[in-house]
């Protein structure tokens, strides 16, 4: 399926409870990757470019066999998405295959550039955890926190000097980074002309509690909202 494989690191990572599984999320437990597609459709991608029209976020999520787990779509105001950015406020609703919405992102709106924060729920109304963007003046840092606001681990974006044609690579590291020296995940946004086909692709220790596998993917959507133009720069200004 995908060149990007697990490392075995899966010290200083919150274990996963059996007992507090949120409802619909069981099907989590035997999941170490998640393959997420953007849906977009052509008059929607120039009428952005051209027009500086956003249309709303629309998402597939895949597991590592291929299988469809989960459809996004998110729901925020049309002036919103053109004219405030990545500080807009946004509900994406996460529905399986049922169609039954079975986690809720929240992201209220910002107006101090690079403080972000958004909310995983599941059941909806229900915190099970946040993803807090990290102020800094040139690296993309995120803040994973368990359903309680605790730090459990940091998502962290090495300093690449050329960043045009390579993958973006989010590490998902020990809040101890001594103890472990090496990430225990990724979140990854391929370069679109080698790797896999996904927007982004996520993989992360399979005993890794299904709570934080859920908040995740709330995290690798709030990347895309948030640092959406430090990938998508080199495309868009070719195109214009």
């Amino acid at each position: 399926m995908s060149g990007y494989a697990p490392q075995e690191n899966t010290a200083m990572i919150p274990s996963p409870d059996p007992y507090h599984c949120p409802s619909h999320l069981e099907t989590l437990t035997r999941v170490d990757q998640f393959f997420v597609y953007k849906e977009e459709t052509e008059e929607e991608y120039f009428a952005e470019v051209c027009c500086g029209i956003k249309p709303v976020n629309k998402y597939f999520v895949n597991d590592g066999m291929g299988n469809k787990v989960f459809s996004i779509l998110e729901d925020s105001e049309c002036c919103d998405r053109s004219f405030c950015a990545n500080g807009r406020s946004f509900i994406m609703n996460v529905t399986d295959n049922s169609n039954q919405e079975v986690i809720r992102l929240v992201h209220p709106s910002t107006c101090c550039y690079g403080s972000h924060e958004l909310q995983v729920q599941s059941p909806p109304g229900t915190a099970i955890g946040y993803v807090r963007k990290n102020w800094h003046c040139c690296l993309s840092k995120f803040t994973v926190e368990n359903e309680q606001g605790e730090p459990a681990f940091e998502i962290k974006k090495p300093f690449v000097g050329c960043t045009c044609f390579t993958d973006h690579n989010y590490e998902l590291m020990s809040l101890d980074e001594a103890a472990t020296e090496r990430s225990f995940g990724k979140i990854i946004k391929p370069f679109s002309c080698c790797g896999s086909n996904a927007d982004f692709v996520l993989w992360f220790p399979r005993n890794l509690d299904v709570k934080m596998k859920a908040t995740l993917l709330g995290a690798c959507i709030l990347i895309d909202s948030v640092d959406y133009y430090t990938y998508h720069k080199p495309i868009l200004c070719s195109l214009i």
